[in-house]
C-alpha cells in the first residue's frame, strides 16, 4: 500500500493526538478516584475508537488494489401516513435505523389544520410569550454568551422574520435586513411556551415514548415538543443528540434543508472529543462542504487539463506515424480515468453514507439515534420537534444517561433511575398493524403527556 495521502495523514494523527490526551486524562480521573472516571474513560473509549476507525479507512484508501471509493448519496423515503401503520414504522424504520419522510400529517399538525401555515396559532396563543432568539447563527456555539441573544416577544420575532419569507432567498442578501440571522431554537414549549400546547398534535407515531412512560418524573419529562422559528439561511451545527436519542420534527411552515450521517461513520466527519464530551464536536457543515466543492472544482480543471494535454499529444503523434490508428487507440486507452483525490481538510467527510432531505410544509422527519445531522433553513421556517426512547435505543440512552449522572450530579441519576426501574416488556406494547386516517395519526399534548396515548 501507498503512503497514505497528506491530508488523510494528517487527519489521522490529529484524532490520534486527540485520543491520547483522552486517555491520559481518564488515568488522571480514575487514579483520582473521581466521581466521573467512568464518563472520562467513555469519553477515552470513544475517542480511540474514532481514531481507530480513520486509521483502517486511511489504510483501505491508500492501498489501489482495494479499489475503495466513496459511497453514492442516499436517498431518504418519502412514506404517506395513510400507507404507514405505526407498527411498520416502528419496525421498519425506528428498529432498523433508517431515516423517513411521513407526509399527509400537515392539515392535522395544529389546531388550525389546513391553515396551519399561516400560524394563526402561534400568534393567538404565543405572541406575548418571552423567548430568546439567538443572533448570527450563535446557538451554533459551545457556549452562548447573553450577548449574542436577544429576549423578546415571540409576536415580534415573527413580525421581523415573516417579511423575510423569499423561498430560496439568495445567500448575497443574508444579513441585509431586520431579523436576518435570528433564531429561536429548540425552545421547549412545555417549560417555556406551555400556553401553545393545546394548539399543536404530536404526530402519535412517536407517542410510545418511554420517557413518558416513567412512574416518576425526570429532567426529560416536560422538554419536548419544543419550537423552532428561524430566518432564511440560518443553520443547526453539526451535531449527534444527547445520549443518543431517535428525533422527530413536523415542519408547519417552510422549508428546511436536512443533512444526515450514518451513527457508525461519524468518524469519518472530522469529530473533536477535545471538549471531554460524550458527544463530540464537527466542523460546521458548510465548512466542510465547501473545501471539497472546491477541491472537485480543482481535481476536474486538473482532469481537463491533463486530457486535453494527452489528445494533442495523441493527434500529434498520429499525424508522424504509419498505423495511426491503432497507435491513437492504445494512447487514448492508456489516459487514466478521474479517480477520487482526499481533500486535504476534512479528507474522510465524502466516506460518510450520507442522507440529504428537504423537509417541507407539512411534512414529518423521523431521525435514528447517534445519527450527526445538520439543517440548513432554505427560507422562514416554523416547526416543532422531540426526541424520544424506545426498544430500539433505551439501553444505548440508559449507558450514557448513567455516565451522565456520575458526570453531572443527582439529576441526570435521578432520570436515569426513573427510566431505568420501568421494564418496558415487548409483549405489553400495543403494536397497530392497521392503517389510520391521517386525523387519527395525531394527538394531543395531553394526551402523549405522561404516555396516555402510547
Amino acid at each position: 500500500a501507498a503512503a497514505p495521502h497528506g491530508g488523510l495523514r494528517l487527519e489521522v494523527a490529529r484524532l490520534s493526538a486527540v485520543a491520547d490526551a483522552r486517555e491520559v486524562a481518564a488515568t488522571a480521573s480514575a487514579a483520582a478516584a473521581a466521581a466521573a472516571a467512568p464518563y472520562h474513560a467513555e469519553v477515552a473509549r470513544r475517542a480511540r475508537g474514532a481514531s481507530d476507525a480513520a486509521s483502517r479507512l486511511a489504510a483501505s484508501i491508500s492501498d489501489p488494489s482495494l479499489g475503495v471509493s466513496p459511497p453514492p448519496p442516499e436517498c431518504i423515503r418519502r412514506v404517506h401516513c395513510s400507507q404507514l401503520s405505526l407498527a411498520r414504522f416502528r419496525r421498519e424504520f425506528v428498529c432498523t435505523a433508517t431515516p423517513v419522510v411521513i407526509t399527509g400529517l400537515g392539515p392535522h399538525l395544529t389546531e388550525d389544520g389546513v391553515a396551519g401555515h399561516e400560524l394563526g396559532w402561534l400568534k393567538r396563543h404565543g405572541a406575548t410569550k418571552k423567548v430568546a432568539v439567538t443572533r448570527d447563527n450563535a446557538h451554533v456555539n459551545a457556549e452562548l454568551a447573553c450577548k449574542d441573544t436577544d429576549v423578546l416577544n415571540l409576536g415580534d420575532h415573527l413580525d421581523r422574520v415573516l417579511p423575510l419569507d423569499q423561498p430560496n432567498l439568495s445567500p448575497a442578501d443574508f444579513g441585509t435586513h431586520d431579523g436576518d440571522r435570528t433564531y429561536l431554537y429548540d425552545c421547549s414549549i412545555p417549560l417555556k411556551l406551555p400556553s401553545l400546547l393545546g394548539a399543536i398534535r404530536v404526530p402519535r407515531y412517536f407517542a410510545h415514548d418511554f420517557l413518558q412512560r416513567t412512574m416518576h418524573t425526570h429532567a426529560f419529562t416536560a422538554s419536548w415538543p419544543s419550537l423552532f422559528v428561524a430566518a432564511p439561511h440560518t443553520c443547526s451545527s453539526l451535531h449527534i443528540d444527547q445520549w443518543r436519542g431517535n428525533f422527530w420534527m413536523a415542519m408547519v411552515k417552510g422549508t428546511k434543508r436536512w443533512s444526515l450521517f450514518h451513527a457508525d461513520d461519524a468518524p469519518y466527519l472530522s469529530p473533536d472529543y477535545s471538549r471531554g464530551t460524550l458527544d463530540p464536536a464537527f466542523p460546521p457543515m458548510q465548512v466542510m462542504d465547501d473545501a471539497h466543492a472546491q477541491s472537485s472544482e480543482m481535481a476536474a480543471a486538473e482532469a481537463e487539463g491533463n486530457n486535453s494535454a494527452s489528445e494533442m499529444a495523441v493527434e500529434s503523434e498520429s499525424r508522424s506515424e504509419a498505423g495511426g490508428t491503432s497507435r491513437q487507440g492504445a494512447a487514448t486507452a492508456a489516459v487514466p480515468s478521474p479517480l477520487y483525490r482526499p481533500c486535504n481538510e476534512y479528507p474522510f467527510l465524502p466516506f460518510a453514507r450520507r442522507h440529504d432531505v428537504d423537509l417541507g410544509p407539512g411534512e414529518v422527519l423521523f431521525v435514528p439515534g447517534g445519527w450527526p445531522h445538520a439543517v440548513h433553513n432554505l427560507d422562514v421556517t416554523v416547526s416543532f420537534a422531540g426526541n424520544f426512547l424506545d426498544e430500539s435505543n433505551l439501553d444505548r440512552a440508559l449507558d450514557d444517561l448513567k455516565l451522565l449522572g456520575a458526570k453531572y450530579g443527582s439529576q441526570m441519576v435521578d432520570s436515569f433511575t426513573a427510566i431505568d426501574e420501568v421494564w418496558f416488556d415487548p409483549e405489553d406494547e400495543v403494536m397497530v398493524e392497521e392503517t389510520l386516517e391521517p386525523e387519527q395519526l395525531v394527538v394531543k399534548y395531553e394526551d402523549y403527556y405522561g404516555g396516555k396515548a402510547g
